[in-house]
């Protein structure tokens, strides 16, 4: 793997590029003296017992004997699991902190998701942060993907609302069914994704196929407020269509085409 790449990763996890290369020479050669890591680091010579000695400090490496003292590192797996700790530590205690302060933003952002993967990642890290409601609308395709996490939650007391463009039955939650009549831009664009959580947040938009994935999320209230009047309507719809429908299809035609044809552009 390209070494910058990895440097990178170690100064994104706040270590020095001096640092970074010290851990690797002795992941390649350990154990090692002061001028073993110098030549094979490229780290200046002068420099590696100051470096040693933070590692150690750190736990992230350990020494032995004198004369010369010969430094060997912590494994990958022990490295890893000492960061992901540390850093649990500092982002909790970093919350508490901000926390404390009385913080009202002005703005809310609209966030780009790019990718479907991305889109998908994130929806499930707001479907687990559901304090008391999720609202929902998707294809089949992604129903498959979501249903065990979505049902968790259900199991967990989160009131969850599902619009389904398809025929996937679920034994949980409040189900509606959208038509996929008339939807050829899916084949285009790709399938659908609307989630409101809390109403806090929400992931909206096109996940992607032959196109990019066209997506966004954001906390912006209005916004927020307009994707889930856009899935409640649609619930209304889906009740309205079981009760009436050969009376709604008679006036306005199967999946309202008069309607669609006339606002069609």
């Amino acid at each position: 793997m390209d070494l910058e790449i990895i440097l990178n990763n170690f100064k994104a996890l706040g270590f020095t590029e001096y640092e970074g290369k010290v851990y690797l020479s002795l992941l390649g050669h350990h154990p090692a003296s002061a001028y073993n890591i110098s030549q094979n680091s490229g780290v200046p010579h002068s420099r590696v017992y100051d470096i040693t000695r933070r590692l150690i400090k750190k736990g992230y490496a350990v020494s032995q004997g004198t004369n010369p003292e010969l430094y060997s590192p912590i494994s990958p797996e022990e490295l890893i699991g000492t960061l992901k700790r540390d850093n649990a530590r500092l982002t909790g205690e970093l919350q508490e902190q901000l926390e404390s302060i009385n913080f009202e933003s002005e703005f809310d952002p609209v966030w780009n998701l790019s990718q479907k993967k991305e889109a998908i990642e994130l929806a499930f890290e707001l479907i687990e942060s559901a304090q008391e409601e999720i609202y929902i609308g998707l294809w089949d395709e992604e129903l498959k993907i979501f249903k065990d996490a979505l049902q968790k939650r259900h199991n967990e007391g989160i009131k969850v609302y599902v619009l389904i463009y398809g025929t996937m039955e679920l034994d949980f939650g409040n189900i509606f069914y959208h038509s996929i009549v008339n939807t050829e831009d899916v084949k285009i664009n790709g399938t659908t994704l609307d989630l409101v959580v809390d109403s806090k947040v929400c992931i909206t938009g096109s996940l992607g196929d032959s196109k990019a994935c066209q997506a966004v999320w954001t906390k912006n209230k209005g916004l927020i407020k307009s994707i889930e009047g856009y899935l409640t309507h649609d619930f209304f719809i889906s009740e309205i269509g079981k009760k009436f429908g050969s009376e709604i299809d008679k006036a306005f035609g199967h999946n309202l085409e008069k309607l669609r044809k006339k606002y069609e552009h």
